[in-house]
């Protein structure tokens, strides 16, 4: 199994955003006028899961049109999302770094994917989907589609962006995995499983990739960096701390797995873009 992880642009954020360790009004001024010279860059990971069921791709970081130009752009960021999740991202895509230009130099096509997986409707995991003309399939929890974006998540969570997109929602079950015992097995044999992580969100999903015996753990905006659950420091950017603090709690559990071969977060600042396999 290989797992290709695709930098699809990048934020720069207050480093609470990452590291605040406290979800609280402070943080959250600090979140939406931190001056540039106190801001971080992050970068905004998808994933390209080789699955023998065929091409699987793991959220779609930002589309072109946040960016026209490859470079921060308020206005065309205000316009697409608003103009506080503009100046809380300041998101730019670099020419030729969208999920879906990245998948055409690679000679696939949006048809030719299995399926998506969103794990959460945040702006900067969603909107590159929106370039993917002709993807037939995106995967979503019932509860990230239908009750996070209903919720305190609503004012990130900007309906224009994936209410016309080809979502299957599918329901969390009973399951031995994850802090909350919740996931989906995607084809029922264990190999892509989504597993509850609440806390940035209350739906959201890492996404569990097994073979051979070892697995792949792709966590989403639980953490930011392994500095989170090494540390149990919870990022800034979030509802519910306790919630963090157990999926945190969880992640560092898988790490410790004999068969973990990587645990992979979609905003992590010390890894460039790889190929994952075992």
């Amino acid at each position: 199994m290989n797992i290709q992880m695709l930098c699809c642009g990048y934020i720069r954020v207050s480093e609470t955003v990452p590291f605040g360790n406290a979800i609280n009004l402070k943080n959250t001024a600090r979140q939406l006028t931190e001056p540039e010279r106190s801001r971080v860059t992050l970068p905004v990971f998808s994933y390209l899961i080789e699955h023998p069921r065929g091409p699987i791709l793991v959220d779609g970081g930002w589309c072109r049109a946040v960016s026209p130009a490859g470079v921060y752009d308020p206005k065309a960021a205000a316009s697409l999302l608003t103009p506080a999740l503009a100046a809380l991202y300041q998101p730019w895509v670099p020419e030729g770094m969208t999920v879906s230009e990245q998948l055409s130099a690679r000679g696939l096509r949006p048809e030719d994917l299995s399926c998506a997986v969103l794990t959460h409707l945040d702006p900067d995991h969603v909107s590159g989907l929106r370039d993917l003309k002709g993807l037939e399939k995106i995967i979503l929890p019932e509860d990230e589609y239908f009750w996070s974006c209903r919720t305190v998540y609503k004012a990130r969570q900007p309906r224009s962006l994936w209410q016309d997109l080809p979502i299957e929602r599918v329901y969390y079950r009973g399951s031995p995995l994850g802090p909350n015992r919740w996931a989906i097995d995607l084809f029922g044999d264990e190999s892509v499983v989504l597993v509850n992580l609440p806390g940035h969100t209350d739906g959201q999903a890492g996404v569990l990739v097994r073979s051979g015996g070892r697995f792949v753990l792709l966590c989403a905006d639980a953490a930011f960096s392994p500095r989170n659950w090494r540390q149990g420091l919870t990022p800034g950017y979030g509802f519910s701390r306790a919630m963090q603090l157990r999926s945190l709690h969880w992640i560092a559990e898988q790490e410790r797995d004999p068969g973990c071969a990587a645990i992979l977060c979609s905003h992590d600042a010390a890894i460039t873009p790889q190929t994952i396999a075992w």
